[in-house]
């Protein structure tokens, strides 16, 4: 269904090229993942395990989040959650990268490196991008109340994961700055859930960063202070700018490194392999596009499901940085059209002017929409899996058991099965003619 005979033959001559150029990884991420499997890892254990071990974590996390406030209520109705839910949050973060640094190091030691391991390592980074983003905003106090805090708490880390991936489908490298989410992103927002869980998370919402930088030391104080209250009112309306809260300075810095990443690497790659590059921006911008028309005409049923609305823009995430990396695997082109989108683009475009109403049908929709979006997004992932399984003869969580059913062995196969029905055939004819002969010899005797 999603990998032809061409794809098939360039899965197998598939190699990965890339670099993480974070000081983090080099010095303290990476050597603690290699003690990790050269000590504690038996060498049975299969690395896509390993990476698929790290998700469950981080879905424990997103679980327990969701039982403690499943409508995603905002500061200061998160003031009675649990402390130690964030404390959770943060250790599970923390190991799932450690554990998503280990699959490749298990991979080169027991010689198992594979295309599959590539792009399961790559899905589950992309399902953990929109759970962490989730798990972050219930950290800091944020959510019905602050729709355009959660969209960039969300888009933040979404944004330069769907541009690396570009920039490797046309580059065949994947080059990870010297800040990037996978190491030091996943620090601070394990960072973000231990100061939650042990000052509070009153402190997301209070001005102490500001007035420490502007008001406290004058340091350039007026200079910024109309792009601030500029701001501010983007996250909450106020009547008088008092200054950016905790919580808004720290997702406005994330969205200043996204956006001047996703500008560096988009001009790299439109400057080295052309402007027809761009094409293949079209479908996460179309994404973005239908988020924000859709919170800004139908914010009732945003605000009051905006938890499923962060999981819906998260499978569609999903579903396109896969299709990207896939299509770099086996050598395919992009297609920028997604029918998964489709749905998305209509409720956009029925908002927008006016035929869909905000209110409980139009949230009836999304959830409807949602629900299809996860179901699509499942089943493909189980079709791509199954695919390149056959197609490299291995097996997804195990690498001790030889498979036989590469592509080779499937054509034998069937040819086998061929000619084995038409000697089949053969010889039933024969025995026909025989049994018809006897007969006519036992007429003519009798």
């Amino acid at each position: 269904l999603f990998i032809n005979a061409v794809g098939a033959q360039a899965l197998k001559d598939y190699k990965y090229s890339g670099t993480d150029l974070s000081l983090t990884y080099k010095y303290i991420l990476s050597p603690l993942a290699q003690y990790n499997v050269d000590h504690f890892t038996p060498k049975s254990l299969a690395p896509n395990t390993i990476t698929f071990l790290g998700l469950l974590f981080m879905i424990l996390s997103y679980s327990t989040m969701y039982l403690y406030n499943p409508d995603l209520t905002s500061y200061p109705s998160t003031l009675s959650l649990p402390w130690w839910i964030f404390f959770l949050n943060g250790s599970c973060m923390l190991i799932y990268q450690t554990l998503d640094n280990m699959d490749g190091k298990q991979a080169r030691l027991t010689s198992s490196s594979s295309p599959l391991g590539m792009l399961f390592d790559h899905g589950c980074d992309a399902i953990n991008s929109p759970l962490g983003s989730v798990n972050w905003c219930v950290a800091m106090g944020i959510g019905s109340g602050q729709t355009f805090a959660c969209f960039w708490t969300l888009i933040g880390s979404a944004i330069p994961f769907y541009f690396s991936t570009w920039e490797e489908y046309y580059t065949g490298a994947l080059v990870l700055p010297v800040i990037n989410g996978p190491s030091e992103g996943l620090i601070l927002g394990a960072g973000v859930s231990f100061y939650t869980a042990f000052a509070g998370v009153e402190k997301w919402h209070e001005y102490g960063v500001y007035d420490t930088l502007f008001s406290q030391t004058g340091f350039a104080q007026g200079i910024f202070d109309d792009q601030a209250a500029f701001a501010a009112n983007f996250f909450e309306s106020n009547d008088e700018f008092r200054g950016l809260k905790n919580y808004q300075l720290l997702i406005c810095l994330a969205a200043f490194c996204a956006i001047q990443e996703a500008f560096l690497k988009g001009y790299s790659v439109v400057r080295g392999h052309g402007f027809k590059t761009v094409l293949n921006l079209l479908p996460f911008l179309a994404l973005l596009s239908c988020a924000v028309v859709v919170g800004v005409y139908l914010p009732l049923a945003v605000a009051g499901n905006l938890r499923s609305f962060m999981c819906l823009f998260g499978a569609l995430f999903v579903e396109q940085v896969t299709a990207l990396m896939l299509a770099h695997m086996t050598k395919q082109e992009m297609r920028p059209f997604r029918v998964v989108l489709v749905p998305g683009v209509a409720i956009a475009g029925l908002s927008y002017f006016g035929v869909m109403v905000d209110g409980e049908e139009s949230a009836k929709v999304v959830l409807m929409y949602t629900i299809f979006a996860f179901t699509f997004v499942g089943f493909k992932f189980t079709v791509v899996i199954s695919e390149i399984t056959e197609c490299l003869g291995i097996y997804c969580f195990d690498i001790m058991t030889k498979r036989g059913d590469t592509v080779e062995y499937v054509v034998k196969k069937a040819t086998k099965a061929s000619k084995e029905s038409s000697n089949g055939g053969e010889k039933k004819s024969t025995r026909k003619a025989t049994r018809s002969s006897s007969r006519g010899r036992s007429k003519k005797n009798a």
